[in-house]
């Protein structure tokens, strides 16, 4: 008889980068980030001499925008799941 490589009463173990600690710190992080370039855009549409260069707040914008949103879907989506497992 063949033993079972994926028994029931095994936990299946998460990696520590899909914690819910990890996932909320890098929410923080990244809202941090987005409210840092929005005042990096602002500043550099102010200043006529670093119009050119407004693509590099506008890249963090938008990845830490990205950042944020799938991270906080994660997180809610985690504990939605919990809620519905709780009932």
């Amino acid at each position: 008889m063949k033993l079972d490589k994926n028994p029931l009463f095994r936990k299946v173990a998460s990696p520590w980068y899909d914690s819910d600690p990890f996932c909320l710190v890098i929410s923080i992080l990244a809202a941090h980030i987005f409210y840092f370039s929005t005042v990096g855009i602002s500043v550099a549409l102010e200043h006529h001499q670093y119009e050119r260069y407004c693509w590099v707040p506008m890249t963090l914008t938008f990845l830490s925008g990205i950042l944020l949103v799938t991270n906080l879907f994660r997180i809610l989506s985690r504990m939605v799941n919990r809620f519905t497992e709780e009932e």
